[in-house]
C-alpha cells in the first residue's frame, strides 16, 4: 500500500477545501479578511531546540494588517488511516508543535476514520482540535443558516460514527468541548475569535420552504410542460438540459448492501448533478429525479452540495420531525415520484390495465389486494406493466398509488414482486 500517496491525498483535499473557502471570500477567521490568511502546503517552521526546520502538512498563517510575521499559526496534521488513529501519532504531532513553540501555534488533527479512545483523550488534554474530513459528505453553507444545536448534532454524528440517521458531513470538527460543521466557525474558535452577531443567520422551521403535495404537483407539471411531455418515461436528461444542469453518469462504488452506498451528488454552486450507476436503471432515474428536486425546490439556499445515499430514498415522513436535512430529503423524494409519475398519465394507464386485467371495484376499493393468489397475481402484473411504461420501480409506483388513495392493501404480509405470482398476461 502506498501510504505516502494516501497521506498526500488527504493533505491535498484539506488544503483544497480551505483554499476554496478562502477564494470564495467566505473563509474568515473572526475579524481577519481572507487576504490576511495565508494557507500553505508542506510548510516548514524553525525549531531552536533542533536547530533546524520542522515540516508539517498544511498550515494557516494569520496576520494583522500592520504585521508581516504571523500573529498566529494553525497547523494541520493529516492522518488518512483506514483504521482508528492511535495515541502515539497524536503525541508525536504534539511534540513537533512544542519544538517550534506553543505561544502562537494551534494544532489540528485531520482524520478520515476516527481516533482511538486513547488518542482522543490525548488530543483533548493537549488542546488539539480534531477534524473528520469526508470528501463525499454533505456540505452546509458556510454561513450559519442552521441552528448551532442542529449543526452540532450532525457534526458529532459524523465524527463519532453514530448509528442514527444523520448524514455524514464533508467537514466536521471538535474543539474545546464543542462540535462544528464548517471551517469558518471552527477556526474562529481555535483562533480565539468570535463572529459578529450580525453574521449569524439562524434558520427556523417556519423559514424552510416545506411544500405540500399539491404544490409539488404543480411544480413538476411545470417541468413536464417545459419539455413537452406527452406520455411514457419522463425525459430527465432533457429536463437537466432545459434547467442548464450539467449531468454526468459515473460507475458506482461501495457495498450494494450498505445503506450509505453513494447514489448521486448535486453541486449547487456549479449546477452539476452526478449519478453513480449500480446496474439498477430505475433507481438511477429516481436518484436523478431526486437531485433535480433539490435544485427545483431551491435547497441551494441551505446547502452547498447534496450527496444522496441509499437510506435517503426511504426517509419516512416521521423522520422529518426536528430534522431539517431529512425534511429536505423527504421533499425531494416526493418531488421525484411526482416527476416520474404524472398523476393524469398514471391514473389513465392504471385504468387501462384494470380493464385488461378485469380488476373491478367490488366494494373493497379501486385496486384491492389481499393474500389470495389471483388478487396477488393481478396486482403484481399491474405494477409490472406500469413500471415498464414509466421506467420507474414498482415500489415507487405502489407508494404513489397508495398516497393517491387508489390501493386498498389487505395483505397480512405484503410481499415483493416474486416469481410465484408472476403469471402470464391474460388473453
Amino acid at each position: 500500500m502506498d501510504t505516502v500517496r494516501i497521506g498526500n491525498e488527504l493533505e491535498n483535499a484539506i488544503f483544497a477545501h480551505l483554499k476554496e473557502e478562502q477564494d470564495a471570500g467566505k473563509y474568515l477567521i473572526g475579524t481577519l479578511p481572507p487576504d490576511r490568511c495565508t494557507i500553505r502546503r508542506k510548510p516548514r517552521y524553525f525549531s531552536k531546540e533542533r536547530g533546524d526546520h520542522v515540516e508539517f502538512d498544511v498550515s494557516i498563517e494569520l496576520r494583522r494588517e500592520e504585521h508581516l510575521d504571523p500573529q498566529q499559526i494553525v497547523i494541520f496534521e493529516c492522518k488518512n488511516y483506514s483504521g482508528a488513529v492511535p495515541d502515539t501519532v497524536i503525541r508525536e504531532f504534539s511534540d513537533k508543535l512544542s519544538d517550534i513553540g506553543r505561544d502562537n501555534t494551534k494544532g489540528i488533527i485531520v482524520v478520515t476514520s476516527r481516533l482511538q479512545s486513547g488518542a482522543e483523550k490525548v488530543a483533548r488534554s493537549r488542546k488539539l482540535g480534531i477534524i473528520k474530513y469526508n470528501p463525499l459528505g454533505l456540505e452546509f453553507l458556510a454561513e450559519r443558516r442552521f441552528t448551532d444545536d442542529l449543526k452540532s448534532k450532525h457534526a458529532k454524528a459524523s465524527m463519532l460514527g453514530s448509528e442514527s440517521r444523520f448524514r455524514s458531513l464533508k467537514f466536521a470538527a471538535y474543539f474545546s468541548g464543542k462540535y462544528y460543521d464548517n471551517a469558518r466557525n471552527f477556526l474562529s474558535a481555535v483562533a480565539g475569535e468570535t463572529l459578529e452577531k450580525s453574521e449569524v443567520q439562524v434558520l427556523s422551521k417556519s423559514q424552510f420552504p416545506y411544500l405540500h403535495a399539491d404544490d409539488i404537483e404543480k411544480s413538476t407539471n411545470q417541468l413536464h410542460t417545459m419539455i413537452g411531455y406527452d406520455d411514457g418515461p419522463v425525459d430527465l436528461e432533457k429536463i437537466c438540459e432545459q434547467l442548464a444542469i450539467d449531468l454526468t453518469m459515473s460507475a458506482g462504488y461501495g457495498d450494494p448492501d450498505d445503506e450509505n452506498e453513494l447514489l448521486g451528488r448535486a453541486d449547487f454552486a456549479n449546477k452539476k448533478i452526478a449519478i453513480y450507476a449500480h446496474g439498477n436503471r430505475k433507481r438511477e432515474r429516481f436518484t436523478l429525479a431526486h437531485e433535480i428536486g433539490h435544485f427545483h425546490l431551491n435547497h441551494d439556499k441551505f446547502l452547498r452540495s447534496e450527496t444522496t445515499i441509499k437510506q435517503d430514498l426511504v426517509v419516512d415522513e416521521r423522520e422529518t420531525k426536528g430534522n431539517l436535512i431529512n425534511r429536505m430529503e423527504y421533499q425531494a423524494n416526493m418531488f421525484a415520484s411526482h416527476l416520474l409519475l404524472p398523476k393524469f398519465n398514471l391514473i389513465k394507464k392504471v385504468q387501462e390495465l384494470r380493464v385488461e386485467l378485469d380488476i373491478r371495484d367490488r366494494g373493497h376499493g379501486y385496486i384491492f389486494v389481499d393474500n389470495q393468489p389471483q388478487n396477488l397475481s393481478n396486482y403484481y402484473l399491474l405494477l409490472a406493466a406500469v413500471s415498464e411504461h414509466f421506467n420507474t420501480s414498482s415500489q415507487v409506483i405502489e407508494i404513489r398509488l397508495k398516497i393517491l388513495g387508489c390501493i386498498t392493501d389487505n395483505r397480512k404480509q405484503p410481499q415483493n414482486f416474486v416469481a410465484d405470482f408472476r403469471q402470464t398476461w391474460p388473453k
